[in-house]
């Protein structure tokens, strides 16, 4: 007879994990099997019984420990919130409440045996949130769902996707930081890949060991949304005007590999590329990077033709020292497209970066200037000496230009910006101190990478493809692969019935 409420069932939702910790810690293998367990026995119990309680006792989500309990707690939240009596609309009362605690205390390893379940909760966060129209209530909750389960932010999974969207809607740029600065060096494991460990609980080398198409902690993971992550990054990086990561960011979207079709995505980086080299840099590289492929660079290049020009017009203007006009005229023809492309605020940004970089040029070719002939070259306003001033102490400020200006009275028309002569002098020039703290971060950004290459090395050389190129160099070289190594590699890599189909 099934029971009436959850009570009879309660000890067994209490058994895992064993609290207080035994004195023996359970094993990679005892674990697993204990919440496996766990989790079927959550699976069927009905909705019903997981949101009403315990008779007289109460809610479960007040006697549950979300960050002991995570299992049950999850699956009772879930209950409560896909209940269509009290499904939530709007960011407020006690399911929300309960729904971000859950995220700020569950237990990192446990949830890796709930991945659907955990996705579910983050995307009904996401869309209650927009249902309120308050997407920004939604973005500190799955930017801790993101660094709870993974820290290092550094293996790719569909919430970080839902994340960066999130807050590009709410325009929450800083708050994306914290997920985008950390690079992408892994996307989750496929069955047909070689596991770091032989359970989720166990200790990996990276995260990519237990966020797999197993423990479902993503979504699948498509072409385009790699491509949608990293367009969303360099918009929120332009926004902040972080321009060289920005770059980066357009520059992996352009360098993805294709097959036959260039991808709309890729189209609108290489319109943005060109506005942020503008941008950051006064000029445009006259090729795309060098991994990017040959039909890729042809298609973009022609679609992207009136960013081009721009850039043209941009870089020789500054070169012979045109006056704005000529690129203002430009600019105003193509207002159409700009707007159509959503880069009208940038493109006429480029108009704010061409004095900019005007300034700069004189730099290098004057060690010094009168203000007023500055005005003249670069002003629109040739006779606003004060604006002028005012100009190039922002430059110098914002450490655009590095030069001093030195005032010998009150009167803007006697002054004179002096330029450093090189880098290591001027207001830019950095102390002894400065320089060691630099190189330190150097260091350490370096052996960071070097981590992350050893770690691709060790699983690339456990994987299925590359053993399967040994032993075909192998053949073409000595004939077939010997019996000892045949057996050598059966016992490191097992091969079910499923990789047989799939090599089929």
């Amino acid at each position: 007879m099934a029971p009436k409420d959850i009570g009879p069932l309660l000890p067994q939702l209490l058994s895992f994990p064993p609290h207080p910790p035994p004195a023996i810690p359970l094993t990679d293998a005892a674990y697993d099997k204990d919440i496996r367990s766990l989790r079927k026995l959550l699976s069927e119990i009905p909705n019903n019984l997981l949101v009403g309680g315990v008779h007289n006792g109460g809610d479960l989500l007040d006697i549950l420990d979300p960050s002991i309990n995570t299992l049950p707690y999850l699956f009772v939240l879930l209950g409560h919130i896909y209940s269509s009596k009290q499904k939530p609309t709007v960011v407020e009362g006690l399911l929300w409440i309960k729904a971000l605690d859950f995220l700020d205390r569950f237990d990192a390893v446990q949830v890796r045996y709930v991945g659907t379940e955990f996705r579910r909760l983050v995307l009904a966060i996401r869309d209650i949130a927009l249902a309120g129209k308050t997407p920004i209530a939604a973005v500190r909750p799955i930017r801790t769902a993101i660094l709870r389960l993974d820290p290092s932010a550094t293996c790719f999974t569909s919430t970080h996707l839902v994340f960066v969207r999130l807050c590009l809607e709410a325009h929450t740029y800083r708050a994306a930081k914290t997920v985008l600065d950390q690079d992408i060096y892994e996307f989750p494991h496929t069955s047909n890949t070689q596991p770091t460990g032989p359970f989720p609980c166990s200790r990996h080398d990276t995260s990519s060991g237990f966020i797999s198409d197993q423990t479902e902690l993503s979504d699948k993971i498509t072409y385009r949304d790699s491509l949608r992550y990293f367009l969303y990054g360099a918009l929120i990086y332009m926004a902040l005007q972080e321009w060289d990561r920005a770059i980066l960011f357009l520059e992996t979207v352009l360098t993805a590999p294709t097959k036959n079709h260039t991808s709309q995505i890729q189209v609108e980086a290489y319109k943005k590329w060109v506005l942020a080299h503008l941008l950051a840099h006064g000029a445009v590289p006259s090729s795309l990077p060098k991994t990017t492929s040959n039909q890729v660079a042809k298609q973009v290049r022609i679609l992207g033709k009136p960013y081009e020009s721009l850039g043209t017009i941009f870089k020789n203007g500054i070169d012979e020292e045109f006056d704005v006009r000529r690129l203002n005229a430009e600019i105003h023809v193509g207002n159409e497209k700009w707007s159509k492309d959503c880069n009208l605020s940038l493109v006429h940004r480029v108009l704010e970066a061409y004095r900019r970089f005007s300034v700069v040029k004189l730099g290098s070719t004057y060690a010094a200037l009168p203000l007023p002939e500055i005005s003249k070259r670069t002003s629109t306003t040739p006779d606003n000496h004060g604006e002028t001033a005012q100009h190039i102490t922002t430059m110098i400020h914002n450490g655009q230009l590095n030069a001093t200006l030195e005032k010998g009275n009150n009167d803007p028309q006697s002054w004179v910006v002096r330029f450093a002569s090189s880098s290591s002098t001027g207001p830019q020039s950095l102390s002894e101190q400065e320089q060691h703290s630099e190189l330190i971060r150097q260091a350490a950004r370096t052996a960071e990478l070097a981590e992350h290459i050893r770690a691709t090395d060790r699983k690339f050389l456990l994987s299925k493809e590359y053993a399967d190129s040994i032993k075909r160099s192998r053949k073409e070289a000595h004939g077939a692969p010997t019996v000892e190594e045949s057996q050598e590699w059966s016992a490191l890599h097992p091969v079910d019935d499923e990789d047989i189909m799939d090599d089929a």
